[in-house]
């Protein structure tokens, strides 16, 4: 492992303009009542799944992120309650912000496709010419449901050294100081299929990475060939038309948490700047039930997942939010499939939390029926939280009250289905076709969790 350079002279503002993040509150009507929600104006990104033919290794990187650093050691008991600029930084071990991602980048480039600025990644960061018509796209997640509902296109492509065309290393001039990590086999399987559960310093494509290759491609698993798709396609259930679509900058911030902050800090002899919107920790749960041979899922009514599908559109490429007509649209892009999820509070256990999440859904069941599958930091780029991904079997719980919520439908589908709905895009987070995966990959010849 490559040892981590010292962190000097950090220091955070509140008052300042991002071009990688504006907070808004959006209202919006729905069945004729208006609403309000939190919107965080983000780009789309890119993520390339990297396999190098000629060392048959995974090729993924080593970065430093402030985001993750600072929520880690803002956290720690030592620093509750402190405000950023009463924190030593300089005394805590920047190895605690590091991740191992996969190659990646933002939609930031005007007149180029997701795929060409794919291409363009992987040459920066890891050095190896490819051609955007060569990138398989596998999938494309919605990434920030809750907050910005930006998209991000997820490719596959193998490498040689015959491709090779630099060192890689990042943009110099963002700063960016990126290394090569290159993983074997079982070191990927060990993250796909775990004993336990897997460990990501990462977020979680690299879960999804691992085990889509490991299923999809993987000459000893068939795959989608052995659980070929059917013709099921999943299309939300009485989905409700948004209009009168507004945005303000000029809202309580204090009312979604929403508590943006710009870091400067010197690393490498370089001084860089970094916005970021720390996130609270989650614990999500892959609920199945086994008897059944089902995957619970929950749709749910997202708002700002309709404005960042319409955003995407390529009629609105380069348009501010006034200028996209957003009642021209289809009321189904405001919808999501997704594995139930909540928020864990500082220093708690996730898995007595999830265990509540998953009551007031109408089940009820003991904690230690409850498996972590994996952990990961889903929010690398500005949020820097933490997630716990949990597995249960519902066929074992009590039936219980539920709580209603008539932006929430659970939704079953067997586990037949799965192949579909997993080659379906634009369906939710990543943590979504983890779970997909999780049941194909994993659960498919078992009678048991």
């Amino acid at each position: 492992m490559t040892s981590s350079p010292k962190i000097s002279d950090v220091s955070f503002i509140s008052d300042f303009v991002s071009k990688y993040q504006k907070g808004m509150e959006m209202t919006y009507t729905i069945d004729g009542k208006s609403r309000e929600s939190e919107f965080n104006k983000k780009m789309g990104s890119v993520a390339i799944i990297l396999f190098h033919k000629g060392l048959n290794k995974f090729l993924l990187v080593r970065q430093f992120r402030p985001a993750v650093f600072v929520g880690h050691v803002s956290r720690l008991p030592e620093n509750e309650g402190k405000d950023f600029n009463e924190i030593d930084w300089n005394n805590y071990d920047p190895e605690l912000g590091f991740t191992m991602e996969l190659c990646a980048g933002l939609i930031d480039k005007e007149g180029l496709t997701p795929a060409e600025i794919a291409s363009e990644e992987v040459a920066e960061e890891c050095g190896y010419r490819v051609d955007p018509e060569d990138l398989l796209h596998i999938t494309t997640f919605i990434v920030g449901a809750h907050q910005s509902g930006s998209l991000q296109y997820v490719y596959y492509i193998e490498v040689d050294e015959s491709m090779k065309i630099s060192e890689g290393g990042g943009n110099v001039h963002d700063g960016e100081v990126i290394t090569k990590v290159f993983l074997t086999p079982e070191e990927a399987l060990a993250i796909a299929r775990p004993e336990t559960h897997a460990v990501v310093k990462g977020p979680p494509g690299v879960l999804f990475a691992m085990q889509w290759w490991f299923f999809i491609l993987n000459p000893d698993r068939k795959g989608l060939i052995a659980s070929p798709p059917s013709d099921y396609k999943f299309i939300p259930h009485n989905p409700k038309p948004i209009s009168n679509v507004q945005f303000t900058t000029d809202f309580d911030k204090k009312k979604y948490g929403y508590n943006p902050k710009r870091m400067t800090f010197t690393m490498h002899g370089i001084t860089r700047s970094w916005d970021l919107a720390l996130c609270p920790d989650t614990a999500t749960c892959i609920m199945v039930d086994m008897t059944k041979r089902q995957l619970i899922l929950l749709q749910k009514l997202r708002p700002p997942v309709f404005i960042g599908k319409c955003r995407a559109m390529e009629e609105n490429i380069g348009k501010s939010l006034d200028e996209i007509d957003f009642s021209s649209y289809d009321a189904n892009m405001a919808y999501t499939l997704e594995p139930a999820v909540t928020k864990v509070p500082q220093h708690d256990d996730p898995r007595k939390f999830i265990r509540i999440a998953v009551k007031h859904l109408g089940y009820d069941l003991p904690e230690t029926d409850f498996q972590l599958k994996g952990k990961c930091i889903p929010g690398i780029g500005q949020s820097g939280d933490t997630q716990f991904i949990y597995a249960v079997d519902v066929s074992k719980a009590r039936i219980c009250e539920k709580e209603e919520d008539e932006d929430i439908e659970e939704v079953r589908i067997g586990f037949n289905d799965l192949a579909s709905l997993y080659t379906q895009h634009r369906l939710g987070a990543p943590t979504t076709y983890y779970a997909i995966g999780f049941v194909l990959d994993q659960l498919l010849e078992r009678h048991t969790l």
